[in-house]
């Protein structure tokens, strides 16, 4: 079992279901003995420390899985640390945190908002577990799943269930896999941009605690930007089909559930009011808005305090499409 490695691995980073299937692997021996340790476990260091002690060359071969490190009190990490100065030959410890760097198993996850790397990750995932998904159907399981990814393996496991042939349609999604209602970056936008005025400070508010200020003027300016591609390919029109979604996500390469509400076109589950945004914008007030996130970002690497300039920002844009919206009813 233990070849060349280290009788401690440090399993890093975001990707928790990668880790877990690292360990699985070593235990398809059926001779190896699993320890799993929480945060919450009492007496933890003396447990560990009396494990090692007692280790025989006639015992069986032991994995200690050492869950949650980071949630560790730093006295008890200080411990743990110098008990790893001796360990067995047949014990071998792994020890998981969210921390990158230094020596390890790095095992990453994309960053919350590179959803082209989270499509490309999540069908992996599909293959990985037999399964076929199609383009719109595997954009529709990311908007409603998220980047989570114990609840994206979760729900793969749902729909491989589910589906007899493996292949995952749009209905499959629809049908089976729950939408996990965390705020997120597309919830933050399209508030902007649908003139939600009070959601969107609300959102940047909770969005503030947890992210730094030059993401959320990146996400703004990704989300205008896709608006800008839409207006500049798609004719105008009230109303647009799932025909209309589906090219238009194919030609632009942008995920169906984002084309799907900029166009104003509501999947049945969304519990939402979606806007078609092309009755609102234009290509040049788009333009000025893409202006004023390139000062926005400015002012973000500059001011100390950027948020009133945030929520200056949501109140520009989000009142322009709320009046225009009041003179219509």
């Amino acid at each position: 079992m233990r070849g060349d490695c280290m009788p401690v691995t440090f399993l890093t980073g975001t990707a928790e279901t990668q880790k877990e299937e690292l360990i699985k692997k070593l235990l398809k021996d059926g001779n190896v003995e699993y320890i799993r340790i929480h945060p919450e476990d009492p007496d933890k260091i003396d447990f560990i420390r009396s494990l090692l002690r007692t280790k025989t060359i006639f015992s069986n071969k032991t994995i200690i899985d050492i869950v949650n490190f980071d949630e560790w009190k730093a006295q008890e990490q200080k411990r743990l640390v110098e008990l790893l100065k001796n360990v067995p030959e047949d014990v071998h410890i792994f020890i998981r945190s969210q921390k990158t760097g230094g020596k390890g198993v790095a095992l990453e996850l994309p960053k919350p908002w590179e959803t082209d790397k989270w499509l490309e990750w999540i069908e992996k995932r599909f293959r990985e577990n037999g399964l076929l998904i199609d383009k719109d159907a595997l954009q529709l399981f990311f908007s409603k799943v998220g980047t989570n990814d114990l609840i994206i393996e979760r729900e793969i496991e749902k729909l491989k269930a589910y589906s007899e042939d493996k292949k995952i349609t749009v209905e499959d999604v629809e049908e089976v896999v729950f939408t996990y209602q965390t705020p997120g970056y597309d919830d933050f936008c399209f508030a902007v941009s649908e003139g939600k005025r009070k959601i969107a400070h609300s959102l940047l508010s909770q969005l503030w605690k947890t992210t730094e200020p030059v993401v959320i003027a990146t996400v703004l300016a990704n989300h205008f930007l896709d608006l800008f591609k839409i207006l500049v390919l798609v004719t105008k029109k009230r109303y647009y089909t799932w025909p209309d979604v589906s090219r238009v996500s194919k030609e632009l390469g942008i995920p169906v559930p984002r084309v799907a509400r900029f166009l104003g076109f509501s999947f049945k589950t969304w519990k939402f009011k979606v806007i078609n945004h092309l009755l609102y914008y234009d290509v040049k007030k788009v333009r000025k808005i893409l202006r004023d996130l390139y000062d926005l970002d400015r002012v973000v690497k500059s001011e100390e305090d950027p948020k009133p300039f945030f929520h200056e920002f949501i109140e520009e844009v989000a009142l322009d499409v709320y009046s225009l919206q009041r003179d219509e009813e």
